[in-house]
């Protein structure tokens, strides 16, 4: 059966989402967030540096609760270089190194795909915005 690329990115984010589902509770919180904003900081600085500011956060050490922060970072660029078909180690190097066409390609696919990993960090995780749990204010 043939699917749409529609069909095939909320497949993905299902599954990628759902595999957050097994993490720590303020992993998934923070992972949750990051659905939700990740979005709207790709339209607001670029996919490239949205991507560097996540990296950086995968890196950065210090503070209470950073481990946390930092693996929530983690997942959301693996699952970007998934969605991307790039490499889930690095999407930042691949996106940087990509040319205009791509680079926008790559952006719009975010963009369009992005909304299904909204829609289950809601269902899935209990993320009803950045950094809030369903129900809240």
């Amino acid at each position: 059966m043939m699917q749409t690329r529609a069909q095939r990115d909320l497949i993905l984010a299902e599954e990628l989402v759902s595999e957050v589902e097994r993490e720590r509770d303020e992993v998934r919180r923070i992972y949750g967030g990051l659905c939700h904003s990740f979005p709207v900081l790709v339209r607001s600085c670029g996919l490239c540096q949205a991507l560097a500011f996540s990296k950086d956060k995968e890196t950065a050490s210090g503070g209470h609760d950073s481990s946390d922060h930092s693996r929530a970072h983690h997942l959301l660029l693996r699952h970007v270089g998934r969605l991307l078909a790039v490499s889930e180690d690095d999407p930042l190097k691949a996106v940087r190194e990509a040319g205009v066409v791509e680079y926008m390609l790559h952006t719009r696919r975010i963009l369009s795909a992005w909304v299904y990993f909204k829609r289950f960090a809601v269902s899935i995780l209990k993320v009803a915005g950045a950094g809030r749990e369903d129900g809240g204010t």
